[in-house]
């Protein structure tokens, strides 16, 4: 399952890339579950792809300029196993609200017959609380002199 894991994800951010939701969706069990961290609109555990359909779509895509916004504008798997792939992605791009959204994502897939079954997501929950639903949380700080890089 290591190289099909990892072939699903390339293709999975690929999809990301070029917008392709046909695609995106083709990748995904119908039963998928999505376990996404934080307290935002998308926040919480998730099953099915309606999730990506009716939740994602309008509340984080509806959100964005998506004429210039480019999600996987980066990635790297950082590990694999027999049983999941790690990856983190990077998007960017301005927001409805004209906010940055220069978002980093690390993800953890599963898969279950050739397709992806499971995914936890990781990201930076206060950058989607002010870009996607106006909702400054807290005033952003000063980016580190040095920045984390993948």
């Amino acid at each position: 399952m290591n190289e099909i894991g990892k072939a699903l994800v390339a293709q999975y951010y690929q999809a990301l890339a070029d917008l392709d939701v046909e695609a995106f969706l083709s990748l995904h069990q119908d039963d998928v579950v999505y376990n996404v961290n934080g307290s935002t609109p998308v926040s919480g555990r998730f099953e099915g792809k309606e999730f990506l359909q009716n939740v994602v779509a309008p509340e984080v895509f509806g959100r964005l300029q998506m004429d210039t916004f480019r999600f996987a504008s980066k990635w790297k798997i950082m590990c694999a196993d027999e049983q999941r792939v790690v990856a983190f992605m990077e998007a960017d791009g301005l927001a409805a609200n004209g906010e940055r959204y220069n978002q980093r994502y690390c993800q953890t897939f599963g898969f279950r017959d050739g397709k992806i079954a499971e995914v936890f997501e990781f990201f930076d929950s206060t950058l989607a609380q002010n870009a996607l639903w106006s909702n400054r949380l807290a005033e952003p700080e000063t980016p580190p002199e040095q920045q984390f890089e993948f």
